[in-house]
């Protein structure tokens, strides 16, 4: 299962918008100090607010976090029961760094949608990248990144959630183009604040 979230680490990597740090010694240690803690999480309507280290989110009821998938602060979501399918659409969500400030906000999308279009075309992967904008139901600073495969139904979308130099990423991978896929992703970052 680990293979079909290659693609979404990949351009993890590079969307954190060029010269960004990778982790060091320490950021390991905090990971594993926080892996042992129990998050309270809450019912809420139609769902179930999840609380993790940078912040809080909305499940929806019968989603639940793969956590074969899981792992070094970066979370994976599946509909329950497909835990262990070959390639099940899921949803991730890690918080990252990235290089400027709210202010300059309208950068970290350029540079964002460059490095995406630039991983593309380098990969020979035919696809196309749709960006657009808004705010979570807290009132950050969102972007939002939908990559088209010409080749199949598959639309890979990215929220991005910002804060001064540093961001969360909500991952969408839809093999299946399932709306309701869609629909969980929407609620899981429209319904994300910091903590």
């Amino acid at each position: 299962m680990k293979k079909i979230f290659l693609i979404p680490i990949i351009i993890l990597a590079l969307s954190a918008c060029g010269g960004s740090r990778t982790g060091t010694m320490e950021d390991s240690k905090k990971v594993e100090s926080h892996k042992n803690e129990k998050s309270k999480d809450t019912k809420e309507e139609g769902g179930e607010r999840i609380k993790k280290k940078f912040g809080s989110f909305i499940i929806p009821d019968g989603w639940v976090e793969a956590k074969e998938q899981s792992g070094h602060g970066k979370y994976f979501y599946v509909v329950k029961g497909h835990e262990n399918d070959v390639r099940p659409n899921n949803i991730s969500i890690n918080k990252g760094h990235q290089n400027y400030n709210l202010d300059e906000s309208e950068k970290f999308a350029e540079s964002t949608t460059w490095q995406l279009n630039m991983q593309l075309k380098q990969s020979g992967i035919d696809a196309v990248v749709y960006g657009s904008s808004g705010t979570t139901d807290a009132g950050d600073i969102m972007y939002i990144f939908d990559i088209k495969f010409n080749d199949s139904n598959e639309i890979d979308r990215q929220y991005y959630i910002l804060r001064d130099k540093k961001f969360v990423m909500i991952y969408m991978s839809n093999f299946d183009n399932d709306e309701s896929v869609n629909e969980t992703a929407k609620l899981m970052a429209k319904s994300f604040e910091w903590k």
